[in-house]
């Protein structure tokens, strides 16, 4: 796990910025996700506080149970395009980095999140921030959430 995390966060310094330097997170869940709830109530209001969660793009894909997979109809249409890179979830929570309209990180479990997604955002941002600022910047900052139903 460690040298996953490690892996990530090497390979998100040494991606090269590209266009606007965007950086989105998504969250997938689920209502009956005991974990989700978990993480909702301990971490999410941590992170959106955070310098990392006001720098970034952050949406909330909510799916209908457990039993069913997160597909394209969760997603608010103007992100249908992660749904097309990452396909179904049945997995929650799940956490997505997007840089620049691609994905570059997935992880699974507030184990995951902590291990994984957490410094890959971290390193992410960081590396934004070190990059000369053009006037299509985009600073992030934006929250929504989305419910099909």
């Amino acid at each position: 796990m460690l040298a996953r995390c490690i892996f990530a966060v090497l390979l998100l310094c040494a991606l090269p910025v590209r266009g606007e330097g965007r950086i989105e997170m998504f969250y997938l869940h689920a209502p009956d996700c005991p974990y989700c709830a978990h993480w909702e109530a301990r971490a999410r209001g941590e992170l959106l506080a955070s310098p990392e969660g006001k720098a970034v793009r952050y949406v909330e894909v909510r799916g209908e149970t457990l039993r069913q997979p997160i597909v394209a109809r969760h997603y608010p249409p103007e992100y249908q395009w992660v749904y097309e890179q990452v396909g179904p979830s049945r997995g929650v929570p799940r956490f997505l980095l997007a840089i620049d309209g691609r994905i570059t990180v997935s992880a699974y479990g507030t184990g995951g999140y902590s291990q994984v997604f957490l410094p890959a955002l971290r390193a992410a941002v960081a590396n934004r921030a070190a990059q000369p600022r053009t006037g299509l910047y985009n600073k992030g900052g934006a929250h929504a959430r989305h419910d099909p139903s």
